[in-house]
């Protein structure tokens, strides 16, 4: 299967799937949603025993739903990086990025953390890709290197940078 059909395929399962958004957990608390209603108890249920939480857990996204720190972040990677993927729209190259950024370690997915800074590379033998993004899953880039697996391989001895 070539390159451009297996990136264009990913694309689509992300998005027919409905995996993904466009913006970290940072930016999603911006997002209109849906109240949760409270469970109610049961009739006879007595109040759970010992002190009450004293504050409550904020949910994280699932990873799949993660992308790049904002939509700006996202339009500027996609209009440089968006054609090495045949990606139509900046969503499209979202949700390939997410692909690569899920995809298991393996003979065909390599990965890396930094150990400087905790930043994960990927690189992705059969596509070319490349992806860095944070322990919190937040995308920092995602292109076709010129070098290929050189550049993910000199990645790991890289400085910190922000």
């Amino acid at each position: 299967m070539n390159r451009a059909f297996r990136s264009f395929a990913l694309a689509l399962v992300c998005i027919v799937a409905g995996t993904w958004l466009l913006c970290s957990p940072r930016d999603q608390a911006s997002l209109p949603s849906a109240p949760v209603p409270a469970p109610v108890p049961a009739a006879g249920d007595a109040p759970a025993a010992g002190p009450a939480s004293a504050a409550p857990q904020t949910p994280t996204a699932p990873r799949s739903t993660i992308g790049f720190r904002s939509r700006v972040r996202l339009d500027e990677h996609f209009a440089k990086h968006g054609a090495e993927f045949a990606a139509p729209t900046a969503d499209a190259y979202l949700a390939l990025a997410q692909a690569v950024r899920a995809a298991p370690p393996s003979g065909e997915v390599l990965e890396i953390t930094r150990p400087t800074d905790g930043v994960i590379s990927k690189y992705d033998r059969s596509s070319g890709a490349f992806i860095a993004f944070d322990a919190d899953s937040t995308i920092r880039t995602f292109f076709k290197p010129n070098d290929g697996e050189a550049y993910f391989r000199r990645q790991s001895r890289r400085s910190p940078r922000s």
